[in-house]
């Protein structure tokens, strides 16, 4: 089961822009229920500074940029182990992490994902609980 965007297969890292570190997705089961969620596809990682660079300045900072697996990810939630996944699909861009907590957060609560049976999600940032709102 492929991602998909606007109707678009996302089958690596070059389907998608640069400038693009995540994407907000809506995973759909095999019984009608969702799951909406984050995945971060690229991640800057801190090196140490190489002998060279330390004899330029002594707080050199040396950022490498990788790409993480997103092609066969399946969720993250442990309410999902074992569902059988109809539709795997990509709602939204982020192109920072900031951003991309802020579009999940906003995507939950405009869903109603707490209070909808029909997502599997449940909490929204660890502090809002399904069945815990009253």
């Amino acid at each position: 089961m492929n991602w998909t965007h606007n109707g678009k297969e996302m089958l690596s890292h070059g389907d998608f822009s640069d400038c693009v570190v995540g994407f907000i997705y809506r995973i759909i089961y095999d019984d009608n229920r969702e799951y909406i969620g984050k995945k971060l596809i690229r991640s800057n990682r801190k090196l140490k500074p190489t002998k060279k660079q330390l004899a330029i300045r002594k707080n050199y900072k040396r950022v490498e940029r990788i790409d993480l697996k997103f092609t066969d990810y399946e969720g993250s939630s442990k309410n999902t182990v074992g569902l059988i996944i109809s539709k795997k699909e990509i709602i939204e861009l982020a192109s920072s992490n900031r951003q991309l907590t802020y579009l999940e957060s906003k995507t939950l609560f405009q869903l109603n994902v707490l209070e909808d049976d029909r997502f599997l999600n449940q909490n929204i940032l660890g502090r809002f609980f399904k069945g815990n709102l009253h």
